[in-house]
């Protein structure tokens, strides 16, 4: 049995990185196998999952979600706040917080099992572009490049991929549905793989209700269920100490 301590850390990052990437929406089916540039496939995406102006009015997302890993029920709260570009993201076990990740300020850190480690600037660079509740509109903003991949078959679906670096030099692969325009998965260095189903709407835009991540610090791919979200809510800011 792999120890809680040794995947805390990086289940927390994992966590991080797909907690707000995992939203689309399968509304609009689109010709078969067009080619299309990157910066179409994600034109097409932001306006599937609710248009810009809709995404440029979030300033906040509370996101709770459940798990089970090796018979523990851990649930994860996450809190993004757009305009003072603030994130935290906390999994609790029995009522008990056992780990927690704090961005503000241009810094960041990361708590667990009693150790604090401060993020590194890569880590930091990579979490603060999570802090958006949809990055891909800032793609360009943010420095990022984005590249055409070769398209893929995705659980039996045709699918479109990019292949996306940030300006930490980071990659990830994205593939969305060529029928719906859907984000069918991510593919990164310290998310692992990451499937995405079971949309539901909340406040106009589809989220997917249902996360699989698959990564070599978990002993079995873990399924994490959406409990609630709430948009553009207050948050205290007790909660980004």
């Amino acid at each position: 049995m792999i120890s809680m301590r040794k995947i805390i850390f990086p289940l927390g990052l994992a966590l991080l990185l797909v907690m707000v990437q995992a939203v689309s929406y399968a509304a609009t089916v689109k010709d078969p196998l067009v080619d299309k540039t990157p910066q179409e496939i994600i034109k097409d995406y932001i306006k599937a999952i609710g248009g810009e102006e809709k995404i440029s009015s979030i300033k906040t997302i509370v996101l709770v979600m459940e798990a089970e890993i090796q018979g523990m029920k851990i649930e994860i709260d996450t809190n993004r706040d757009m305009e003072g570009m603030r994130l935290m993201q906390q999994m609790v076990v029995d009522g008990n917080v056992i780990q927690k990740t704090v961005v503000k300020d241009n810094e960041g850190y990361m708590s667990a099992m009693g150790q604090v480690k401060s993020l590194s600037a890569d880590e930091l660079e990579t979490l603060k572009t999570n802090i958006y509740a949809f990055p891909e509109l800032y793609y360009e903003e943010m420095g990022f490049t984005v590249n055409k991949g070769e398209n893929a078959t995705i659980k039996g679906e045709d699918a479109y991929t990019i292949i996306v670096t940030n300006s930490a030099g980071l990659e990830s692969t994205e593939y969305f549905s060529v029928a719906t325009g859907l984000k069918l998965k991510m593919v990164a260095d310290v998310a692992g793989d990451v499937e995405f189903d079971e949309y539901q709407e909340v406040e106009g835009i589809m989220f997917p209700m249902k996360v699989t991540i698959s990564n070599p610090m978990l002993p079995v791919p873990m399924e994490t269920h959406v409990v609630s979200i709430q948009v553009n809510e207050p948050l205290d800011n007790s909660l980004f100490e």
